[in-house]
């Protein structure tokens, strides 16, 4: 862990010593970082850049599982009851 912490704050002062955009993107980050130098923070940003943006997929799901069930349950029958 204090090897990780040393390793963000030596990439965070070189990020301030470069000319990096001010607002960069993931992939412009991880293009300039020396991964030899950098592995943990190079290791951080494939995660960040696998990670799902959002959970409407999910969340749709759900939904339709939901509506699934409502429907099941509505149309149920004695004999399905029993």
């Amino acid at each position: 862990m204090e090897k990780f912490h040393r390793e963000c704050q030596r990439w965070k002062f070189r990020c301030e010593q470069t000319q990096i955009p001010s607002t960069p993107t993931l992939e412009i980050m991880l293009l300039s970082l020396p991964e030899d130098l950098y592995q943990n923070v190079a290791m951080c940003f494939y995660l960040l850049l696998a990670m799902p943006v959002s959970t409407a997929s999910a969340e749709r799901l759900f939904r339709t599982i939901r509506r699934l069930k409502t429907y099941l349950r509505s149309t149920m029958t004695t004999e399905r009851m029993s």
